[in-house]
């Protein structure tokens, strides 16, 4: 993550998929099938967690919704709609990722993993591929 409104992860599993946030778009990657679905990020969770000030303001103006003896969370509910809870690490208040339902409600959680602060990353770096580069 990279803010505002920049991400890429890939999922280390076999269905070889990536989510990258290039600041305008959301695009859904599956190599396995060399498929590429883009989403405006506006209509998406992303859009919230991916600027840190809203992020910020969900905190100052809501108390947790949990908190566990490893965890904090707190839950943002959007046009009684859309479920999104924000987990961060509770001895070290580190952002640890965030839990929504997909378009069939299925759970889909972002963990994040060896964090790293302060790293530059070139913007390149999320730069979206074209479906013939995959």
């Amino acid at each position: 993550i990279k803010y505002p409104l920049l991400m890429k992860c890939d999922y280390e599993n076999f269905k070889q998929k990536s989510v990258i946030s290039n600041g305008k778009s959301v695009v859904i990657i599956k190599k396995k099938y060399k498929k590429i679905y883009r989403y405006p990020i506006r209509t998406t969770l992303l859009f919230t967690i991916l600027q840190k000030e809203k992020i910020l303001n969900l905190i100052r103006n809501n108390k947790p919704t949990m908190i566990n003896s490893s965890l904090i969370e707190f839950e943002l509910i959007r046009k009684k709609v859309s479920k999104l809870k924000i987990f961060f690490d509770k001895n070290t208040l580190e952002f640890k990722g965030w839990e929504t339902k997909d378009a069939y409600s299925n759970n889909v959680s972002f963990i994040i993993s060896n964090l790293q602060t302060n790293k530059i990353i070139e913007d390149e770096f999320f730069k979206i591929p074209k479906e013939e580069d995959l």
